[in-house]
């Protein structure tokens, strides 16, 4: 997989320029920047924050990540809602008093509470405004986000508040003030909180490894952390027992559950030579291996890696919200600007001063902002736990509107693992140097043969040279100085092979059955055939009935002979199945399929497949518990289950339908609120509670995706 992609990201200022993008993240809580980072040292070394309030998390608590960022805004909210309250009930009994203008003695309380408010207000402007104020202005400069508006606002009120305690004016809003930073601290932890819970499945893959392994160095065991573990290294594993390293098995013998990364619940035998990977667990075998790769590169590693990658990644719907909020921003400002002077004309400063504080707070595109990214964080969740992998929120976006899957046969549509059925050689020699060349193939068909050689006796050591793949037509080597070419029809007549009678009879009894024939031949001539019988996948004909269901065009590219292709279409009902088709073939039907206009996925092993998977619009490599970086395709599935594509592209659609959802009601909740605000039939404080109540409805929206 290994694929790097840059995180859009835009870096908004107050001058007049085109958004400038980055790829960035929060150094405390991880999650992409989507404006301005600020720098603070770390250890010596500067770390990119999105906020001086993760900052500030980070030096109190020393937590990192979505959780303990969640922990502290419900901290600040559990105090700045006590401090919030008392203001509130003080500021009630204050209006109250306004009834009775003649008593001194209420009066004078009256000036007294003022002060006790200002006291009580004061901390909470501190603790949850100043990081907003930070994130708001940093280098001399004014950011154009979410949290200018509730600076603006907020402050505004504190400040107004203040001068008319100290001037003895009627216009105090200090319960406005607070409740507004409360409502946004309860909204921030809410968002935080969803977004932890988006990523949770990434935190249980660590605690997946062991923390300590038993290694032996110079003769001895000793036990070391598992971050201490060297290439190199020797590492005992006993019955039972989680494995710490990816490694090549040098001693022992046993079942290992791969589950973890395959999908396949069913213990698979592992002996010497065999490699074992991080994660998966040791069921009956005791085992010495040897660490072949830095911890980088182990699978689990990998894994963990990848996953971060794609939670960097944006779809281009999350790319247009960034857009339009950065031109947004200045047009509420104006908008709040021009509102407050028109009341200000009508109604005087107060007036126009409540107008303007509820047009910046009603606007707050916090509902659009959170509306496509953290839906596709719970859809690549979601993907992740069913063990399907797709490599950003891009190709999320993309499969949700797939027309058309083109599916390889050998390995995705019939069984991976396919049977030897019949052998005709000259001698069983020519058997021996086929296996021998075999062994070097990834190909289902050539690990079928191998097992067929290693049951008949007839693998041996051989040397072999210049290994070479012919996509499509099969494989050539020199064996113990014997030329070897093992591979189709089409490809014995390329080389110049003419195909023996005695030959072609087995090849067309096997065709006639739906079975391959594939040749092998020495530097003379073809000397022998092997016959491969293939099961269709018993899930096969539920997933193309689903796929046509929800109106997906369905066909079959293959390079076997037609007569395998009439099997398809009578027993699956697929139309399109295109047979005798060389890799260039392939090439040419996503083409032409995609000059239609739709939107082509194509499904292989990953292996074979490779240009096939490229060429598409999305490709979907099979079997990949153990291979995580499949260049070639967009979504990777841990296990052989062709289920998995029908429920990803279902995923897809969930997910977009709950994006164009948030992106409606965020956009009808702006116009509604603002017209509502600049009308003048709006107070700060419930234009504040609308906003973080929109918020909540956006995030319950995104949740629904797990409910696909």
């Amino acid at each position: 997989m290994g694929i790097k992609k840059s995180i859009l990201k835009p870096t908004v200022q107050c001058e007049c320029t085109t958004p400038v993008y980055e790829a960035k993240e929060c150094y405390q809580c991880k999650i992409p920047i989507t404006g301005k980072p600020l720098k603070y040292k770390v250890e010596g070394e500067y770390q990119d924050f999105c906020c001086f309030g993760c900052y500030l998390i980070y030096k109190t608590t020393g937590m990192r990540g979505e959780e303990g960022t969640a922990v502290a805004f419900l901290g600040k909210f559990g105090f700045g809602y006590f401090f919030a309250m008392l203001v509130f009930m003080l500021s009630t009994y204050m209006y109250g008093a306004h009834l009775t203008p003649d008593d001194p003695e209420a009066q004078a309380f009256v000036g007294f509470i003022k002060y006790i408010i200002l006291i009580l207000a004061t901390p909470v402007m501190l603790l949850l405004g100043v990081p907003i104020l930070r994130n708001a202005f940093t280098g001399g400069r004014i950011n154009l986000n979410t949290d200018t508006l509730i600076v603006l606002g907020s402050f505004s009120a504190y400040f107004l508040s203040v001068y008319s305690v100290f001037m003895n004016k009627p216009s105090i809003y200090f319960e406005t003030a607070t409740m507004i930073l409360v409502l946004m601290t309860f909204g921030r932890y809410i968002e935080t909180s969803s977004r932890a819970k988006a990523s949770n499945f990434m935190k249980e893959l660590l605690k997946l490894s062991p923390e300590k392994a038993v290694v032996i160095r110079n003769g001895k065991e000793e036990e070391i952390n598992r971050d201490d573990i060297k290439v190199g290294d020797v590492v005992k594993i006993v019955p039972g027992e989680k494995i710490p390293a990816d490694g090549v098995i040098i001693e022992g013998k046993g079942h290992v559950d791969e589950s973890l990364l395959t999908g396949e619940s069913k213990p698979i035998l592992k002996a010497v030579g065999n490699e074992l990977y991080t994660g998966t667990t040791s069921i009956d075998g005791a085992f010495k291996i040897k660490v072949n790769k830095p911890a980088e590169d182990w699978t689990l590693n990998r894994f963990i890696q990848i996953m971060k990658e794609i939670r960097a990644t944006k779809a281009p719907i999350n790319r247009i919200a960034d857009t339009i909020a950065y031109y947004f921003l200045p047009v509420i400002i104006t908008i709040a600007f021009s509102a407050g002077i028109y009341w200000y004309i009508q109604e005087g400063f107060e007036k126009a001063l409540i107008v303007f504080m509820s047009v910046l707070l009603i606007s707050c595109p916090c509902a659009f902002s959170i509306g496509a990214p953290l839906a596709l964080w719970v859809g690549l969740s979601e993907a992740m736990r069913e063990g399907i992998i797709i490599k950003g929120a891009d190709v999320l976006e993309k499969l949700s509107t797939v027309k058309t899957v083109f599916f390889d046969k050998t390995g995705t549509v019939t069984d991976r693992n396919m049977v030897v059925s019949y052998v005709k050689a000259l001698d069983e020699n020519v058997v021996k140097l086929a296996c021998c060349l075999e062994r070097n193939s990834e190909h289902p068909l050539a690990k079928s043969f191998v097992s067929y050689c290693a049951q008949k006796g007839f693998i041996t050591d051989c040397n072999v040279e210049d290994f070479k793949v012919h996509f499509g037509y099969g494989v050539e080597g020199v064996v113990d100085g014997v030329h070897v070419y093992i591979g189709s029809r089409s490809y014995m007549e390329k080389m110049g092979f003419g195909i023996p009678d005695e030959l072609k009879e087995a090849e067309k009894e096997a065709e006639e059955k739906g079975e391959i024939p594939v040749f092998i031949a020495t530097d003379q001539r073809v000397c022998g055939i092997v016959v491969f019988s293939q099961n269709i996948r018993k899930e096969a004909p539920k997933v193309f009935e689903v796929l046509k269901k929800i109106k997906i065009k369905v066909g079959v590219l293959t390079g076997d002979t037609p007569y395998f292709a009439k099997i398809l279409k009578d027993k699956l009902g697929i139309e399109d199945v295109r047979a005798g088709l060389l890799p260039q073939d392939k090439l040419k039907a996503i083409d032409e399929e995609k000059k239609k206009g739709r939107t082509v996925a194509m499904v292989g092993d990953g292996i074979n497949d490779a240009p096939a998977l490229t060429r598409a619009d999305i490709g979907v490599a099979m079997g990949c518990g153990t291979d995580l970086t499949r260049e070639s395709a967009n979504i990777s599935l841990l296990s052989d289950d062709l289920r998995k594509v029908p429920l990803a592209i279902l995923l897809a659609k969930k997910v977009r339908k709950v994006i164009y959802t948030n992106m409606f009601w965020a956009f009808i909740y702006n116009v509604i609120g603002i017209g509502l605000a600049v009308a003048g039939k709006l107070n700060p404080m419930f234009a504040a509670l609308a906003m973080v109540l929109s918020s909540a409805f956006v995030i319950a929206n995104s949740v629904r995706v797990k409910n696909w």
